[in-house]
């Protein structure tokens, strides 16, 4: 009988950049390794855990991804448990069950989380009455650990990316209806599709689009496809925002190599960790907005329509999308993605 592989450790005694470097390194170690569905359990033992150590660990995830793998975020101190609970951690960074765990070991697994979260409750009660005594005396910075990660632009992308987990594919048909309510007032349909693949592979094609239509590829492709946002943005969390009788999370993104726009405004909705709405604000006064509406389609959350409203020099258009006929985790080929269509 095979014997599962040990599982590959990381034990983490500080909070700094080494220990970051050594995430990714682990990581990099066990694809070169060649190891089908690589697993990586890391130990934070520090009393923090920071926005830069979740974001090399998302990065380790997504290398390990490309190979069936999975990390496994487990917290020593009180501090550091309380931030995986309260950021919803415990679900992006774990192993997935395997077969031959039973029903025993998945109620263990369920008793063990409610301890955790009386656990994250009971510290944050005490960190709570520390902060009223030291007050007095001065700031408590690791006390506030917890409130910084858990608004960490790479924490609440994280949540975003992993709003699907078992989601490894899918492709759909998109119809769009785009209507200028500027001269010469003209409107257009147009029909294409939708195409996603696990870990970073997103693209709309559209069977044919009109010369003054260009550009919109790029605009449906952008909104889909938050995987690579963190490589091509500098984001910081701008707050809370109003939007459709909730609150949003919102994140101010600056592109790394400008070109015509200023800057974006992202809005999450932390419930059910959809983007709810992208605002581009452009150099030249111009602002496209596009809004996101979701539905369940066979036990996934996944986007059903969008609207754009679109403000630049001398145009005023609208579009509305839908999206029909999703086929979940089927083979897609490569070359969609490598085959640009704008």
């Amino acid at each position: 009988m095979l014997l599962e592989e040990p599982i590959a450790t990381l034990r983490l005694d500080d909070d700094g950049d080494g220990a970051r470097s050594e995430i990714v390194a682990a990581a990099e170690d066990l694809v070169r390794g060649g190891r089908e569905n690589p697993r990586l359990r890391v130990i934070a033992a520090a009393d923090s855990l920071a926005a830069p150590t979740i974001s090399a660990l998302i990065s380790a995830l997504r290398k390990l991804r490309e190979r069936g793998g999975a990390i496994e975020l487990v917290g020593e101190t009180e501090a550091v448990r309380a931030a995986i609970l309260l950021n919803g951690l415990d679900r992006v960074f774990a192993f997935p069950l395997v077969p031959e765990d039973g029903p025993q070991r998945r109620s263990g697994v369920r008793r063990n989380r409610r301890g955790l979260e009386n656990a994250a409750r009971a510290a944050c009660a005490f960190v709570g009455f520390f902060i009223l005594l030291a007050s007095l005396a001065g700031p408590a910075l690791p006390a506030r650990a917890a409130e910084t990660a858990m608004t960490a632009p790479e924490a609440i992308l994280a949540r975003v990316m992993e709003r699907n987990p078992n989601l490894s594919s899918y492709q759909s048909r998109l119809h769009v209806d785009i209507r200028l309510i500027s001269f010469p007032y003209i409107g257009q349909h147009l029909e294409g599709s939708t195409y996603f693949k696990r870990p970073a592979n997103y693209e709309v094609v559209f069977d044919r689009v009109p010369s003054y239509a260009k550009g919109f590829e790029k605009l449906y492709s952008d909104v889909g496809d938050p995987s690579n946002w963190a490589g091509r943005f500098v984001i910081t969390y701008a707050g809370e925002q109003s939007f459709e009788n909730r609150t949003d999370l919102a994140l101010h993104m600056v592109q790394r190599v400008r070109g015509m726009i200023d800057h974006e405004t992202v809005l999450i909705d932390p419930g059910a960790w959809t983007i709810d709405q992208i605002r581009y604000d452009y150099y030249n006064g111009g602002v496209v907005t596009m809004t996101q509406h979701f539905a369940q389609v066979g036990g996934y959350t996944m986007l059903s329509s969008q609207q754009a409203d679109i403000h630049i020099p001398h145009v005023h258009a609208v579009a509305s999308g839908t999206y029909t006929d999703y086929q979940t985790n089927v083979a897609i080929s490569d070359a969609v993605f490598t085959t640009k269509k704008y």
